[in-house]
């Protein structure tokens, strides 16, 4: 310990950059999970079990070193998620289970990073709850049995062993909605500000600098490409960002006909419609990029007019428009 408290200038980083690897090691073990070969099972293995110790090892040198910081209580929890939901997407990918087990975590997952990040931008940071880290556990060892049972498979199939992965896949699924309700019931009065209500309806990225409008454009492609898993998810989605919007305009309290440019929870759910039910591929997700921003600045009959409706309706018509026409084309288009 002492060591630590010594080195805690030049090392004050170490416990954040452990975090960053994990997210690192997270996001290239799909690769070997997705291989043939024996050998880039057991390498992947080896990959997630360090990952997953490096996440007792980080918050205990940041404790031990005195260096616990706003940005740690963010990364940490982000780079367990990148740890869990790559795995489990590419067992579910290879049909170990099905992926409507994956939709719930990626869901909390990914509300709850949106939150995380809201609240940080607000100077609150909100570290991991003890529910959370239960949950962890779980997740830990749901992916755990699962690479175990892929290793073991490349040789012979074992029924019990598949059955205890998908016991604790399911313990976790449970877990992970389990925690995420608690989570954002002990934390909903962060909810409230009237700087959430501003970055929820930015989607985040409209509070960048620079066009706004082609951030939250932007934004909708890999939403798109995540939610393209089912219909049901992709409308889901939609809606989700639809209901999220109203709220977060309800709350702003603009004057008649009032549209802050950092508003781009239309552009997202517009750029969604463009592309929904489409193949998706790079001159679809391109172009209908092009399409939607050129119809979302021209603004053809009768946009223009919709436009001029009061509050959300006024805010989020005009886009939805451009998506239906950018719609149209692309479907003569691809066909």
């Amino acid at each position: 310990m002492t060591f630590w408290v010594k080195s805690k200038p030049g090392f004050s980083h170490l416990p954040n950059a452990l975090s960053a690897l994990r997210a690192v090691l997270g996001c290239i073990l799909p690769y070997f999970i997705f291989r043939h070969e024996p050998q880039a099972h057991q390498l992947a293995s080896w990959i997630y079990g360090f990952a997953a110790f490096t996440d007792q090892w980080d918050g205990l040198l940041a404790r031990k070193m005195g260096v616990v910081s706003d940005t740690g209580k963010y990364v940490d929890p982000l780079a367990d998620k990148v740890l869990i939901l790559g795995p489990l997407s590419a067992f579910a990918a290879l049909g170990y289970y099905s992926f409507w087990w994956v939709v719930p975590v990626f869901a909390r997952e990914i509300i709850i990073t949106f939150c995380r990040t809201g609240w940080l931008l607000e100077g609150k940071a909100i570290g991991a709850e003890k529910l959370g880290k239960f949950k962890m556990g779980l997740q830990i060892a749901a992916v755990s049995f699962s690479l175990i049972y892929q290793m073991v498979s490349d040789y012979h199939e074992n029924a019990i062993l598949r059955h205890v992965m998908f016991f604790f896949v399911v313990a976790a699924v449970i877990m992970t909605i389990v925690s995420g309700i608690t989570f954002m019931i002990s934390n909903h009065k962060l909810c409230l500000t009237p700087f959430f209500a501003k970055y929820t309806s930015a989607m985040g990225v409209g509070l960048f600098p620079g066009p706004a409008g082609t951030w939250g454009s932007l934004l909708a492609i890999p939403l798109i490409i995540l939610c393209s898993v089912h219909p049901a998810v992709y409308a889901g989605s939609f809606v989700i960002i639809f209901c999220a919007g109203w709220w977060g305009v309800r709350r702003l309290g603009l004057k008649e006909h009032e549209d802050p440019s950092y508003v781009v929870v239309d552009e997202t759910c517009g750029m969604m419609l463009a592309l929904a039910g489409l193949p998706l591929g790079w001159m679809s997700l391109g172009l209908g990029f092009l399409l939607f921003r050129f119809f979302d600045i021209l603004k053809p009959f009768p946009l223009r007019r919709l436009e001029k409706i009061h509050g959300f309706w006024g805010i989020m018509l005009d886009d939805l428009g451009a998506g239906i026409y950018s719609w149209l084309i692309l479907k003569l288009i691809l066909g």
